[in-house]
């Protein structure tokens, strides 16, 4: 109650009189019982000894000071609150002698003044506003269009209460703009030899008196140079539903995905910026036509690439024939240079006119082969293809002749090998192969083979006898070639005790025999050595070919153009032969005076000598020692003794032979 007080005393001074008092007793009671002075009131409010001063400046920005000014000499002792609440009583309000005050946060705010003097008495009481302003960014993106051209776009939330818009372009260019101009999107164009990125600066500003600005928003851009015509390179067709566009546009240019619908282009929603690749889900079947188109977000006049249709390509098989057909390019016509027909991915032909719409495909062309093609266009820059079809050749000419077949024996089984035929062969095809035993025999069939010219005949047993076969041709489609000329494998044998033979049918067609060669290979070491017998089929063995008891060999046949063929193996063997007397005397006169053993091939050897009640009087397993007749060293009576011989012979065969022998002494 400070205030009231010295308001009291100064009336005392200055009232005289019972109505002075009874007066201002009056007004107090009524003061008082008000509910205003009980709850407190602005202080600011009708003050009855106003004081006095001036600030700086009535309008800050946050982060500015206000300072006191202008206060007049008189007033003493003034102090001051720079955030009066504009409710309390001054008795309730913290002052300070301070006379300058910085605000960190916007609003308005009530400075209020108490002192004592100014002519007035102490208890002055002054107030001022302030208004402190805030300084947010003024935040904005940037559209960058074609021709080094942007357009800065506000945030209209963050223009806050800014009398004015400074933008700095990032090329030395500053403009100063309204609100309305702001909000009007305002754009600026840069020359050549401006920075390709520049950045751009924005601030909001604040008039006089406050004369602040604030805090400056960046943002760096790459500037795009003026836009050139797009191009679609490359037109695919990968499936029934899928089109791959290659396209190339000026760097950093942005463009759109347009399809014909009905006749009328509308946008697909694919977008892109820079040279790249769309890839569109439609019916592929059908013929599909496009444009590249640019755009930008300052609504520059866009760009279009010539219009670029898809190739939709149909192929039907006919006799030694394929058809093709599809629909004359439909795009941009005045660019159109040739149609190219791809087959299994080599070029196959070539079509000038963009009006031709057929293509027909006679080149070797064999049943049951698969062919696949390709339609492409070559329009300006921009290549056509379409998905590729296939067909399964079609050939009713009957198949050539088997041109050659050849047996061989080999790994012990005969192996046949076909030389295809060269005319109306397909890729898919079915070797037929008929055998008969001997040439006089009639042919079955053994087996077949799929798209292989190599037969083995695993039921087929060389070392029994010879074997014919012939070779057929089953194309896919079904027609066969007649039979080959048969050929049988060459079968050696031994029609002599002392030779060697072998068929002379010839494993060869069309070639014919040359002449033969019998290998040998010896049975002992294995080395091989060759006898040249021209066209002879038999073979004398000589005296040094029978040393061993067993001999193995083969006959190689040549033809005349140098193709070669083997028998069967065959092994010579000869039977252990064994020599022995009928009777013996041993009686000294040195004449027959042994009963020896004699023979050849002979590997192991047992003989024993029984007398005739079958007790064994002699035995030895020395092939050159024989029995002298005697027994325990005395000499034997005369008469007939038994005789077993066990032999095995160089091939591990066991020979026994038994017989009599008389033992006879002269008579002296």
């Amino acid at each position: 109650m400070r205030v009231l007080r010295l308001w009291l005393m100064e009336s005392g001074v200055k009232t005289k009189g019972l109505t002075g008092w009874m007066s201002l007793a009056m007004g107090l009671c009524m003061l008082m019982g008000s509910s205003q002075f009980a709850q407190g009131q602005n202080a600011c409010a009708n003050p009855r000894f106003p004081g006095d001063f001036s600030v700086d400046k009535a309008k800050v920005c946050v982060g500015s000071s206000v300072n006191i000014v202008g206060v007049p000499n008189n007033l003493i002792s003034a102090q001051y609150n720079f955030e009066y609440d504009g409710k309390s009583t001054i008795d309730k309000v913290t002052l300070a002698p301070t006379k300058a005050h910085t605000y960190s946060v916007p609003g308005s705010y009530t400075i209020i003044q108490s002192g004592a003097g100014n002519g007035a008495g102490t208890g002055t009481i002054f107030c001022k506003e302030v208004i402190v302003l805030a300084t947010d960014q003024v935040k904005f993106t940037v559209n960058i269009c074609s021709g080094r051209r942007a357009i800065l776009v506000p945030d209209g939330s963050t223009l806050g209460q800014y009398d004015s818009y400074e933008i700095r372009w990032g090329d030395g260019t500053v403009e100063r703009k309204t609100r309305a101009e702001l909000t009007n999107q305002p754009s600026h164009t840069y020359s050549n030899s401006s920075n390709q990125t520049p950045t751009i600066q924005l601030q909001g500003v604040y008039n006089p008196p406050a004369d602040c600005k604030s805090t400056t928003s960046l943002a760096t851009i790459s500037l795009v140079g003026a836009a050139t015509q797009p191009t679609i390179s490359s037109l695919k067709t990968t499936s029934d539903n899928t089109i791959d566009i290659d396209y190339q546009v000026s760097t950093g240019v942005s463009v759109q995905l347009y399809q014909k619908i009905n006749g009328a282009y509308v946008s697909t929603g694919k977008t892109s910026t820079g040279g790249g690749t769309f890839t569109v889900q439609t019916d592929a079947k059908q013929v599909q036509c496009f444009q590249v188109v640019t755009q930008d977000a300052c609504n520059s006049t866009p760009m279009k690439s010539d219009e670029v249709c898809s190739l939709v390509l149909d192929a039907k098989a006919a006799n030694k024939q394929n058809d093709l057909s599809w629909q004359p390019y439909a795009g941009t016509a005045t660019q159109f240079r040739f149609y190219r027909i791809r087959r299994n991915g080599a070029v196959n032909g070539q079509v000038p006119s963009r009006t031709t719409s057929t293509y027909s495909d006679n080149t070797n062309i064999t049943c049951g082969t698969q062919y696949c093609y390709s339609l492409e266009a070559t329009v300006g820059p921009t290549t056509v293809t379409s998905q590729q079809v296939c067909v399964n050749g079609i050939n009713d000419g009957t198949p050539g002749d088997i041109e050659g077949v050849v047996v061989s024996i080999e790994n012990n089984r005969p192996r046949i090998v076909a030389s295809l035929p060269t005319t109306s062969a397909s890729s898919t095809y079915t070797l037929v192969v008929s055998r008969a035993n001997g040439s006089s025999g009639s042919y079955q069939q053994v087996g077949t083979l799929v798209n292989q010219n190599s037969y083995v005949d695993d039921s087929a047993d060389p070392s029994a006898g010879s074997y014919c076969y012939q070779v057929s041709y089953l194309s896919a489609c079904g027609l066969t070639s007649k039979p080959s000329e048969p050929v049988c494998t060459v079968f050696l044998t031994s029609n002599s005790a002392k030779g060697i033979d072998w068929s002379a049918t010839s494993p060869f067609t069309p070639s014919t025999v040359a002449e033969y060669i019998v290998e040998v290979i010896d049975s002992v070491n294995n080395t091989k050595r060759e006898i040249r017998v021209s066209s002879n089929t038999h073979l004398d063995l000589t005296d040094a070919d029978l040393e061993s008891q067993t001999q193995k060999y083969r006959i190689i046949t040549a033809s005349s153009d140098g193709t070669v063929s083997y028998s069967n193996f065959y092994t010579f063997r000869s039977e252990v032969k064994i020599w022995l007397p009928d009777a013996f005397t041993p009686d000294g006169d040195g004449m027959n005076e042994v009963f020896l053993a004699k023979g050849i091939y002979l590997d192991q050897f047992r003989m024993t000598i029984f007398d005739r009640w079958g007790e064994v009087v002699f035995t030895t397993t020395d092939k050159l020692q024989g029995w002298d007749g005697t027994i325990n060293g005395q000499r034997a009576l005369e008469g007939q003794y038994l005789y077993r011989i066990e032999v095995i012979d160089q091939t591990n065969l066991k020979t026994v032979r038994t017989g009599g022998v008389l033992l006879v002494r002269s008579k002296r």
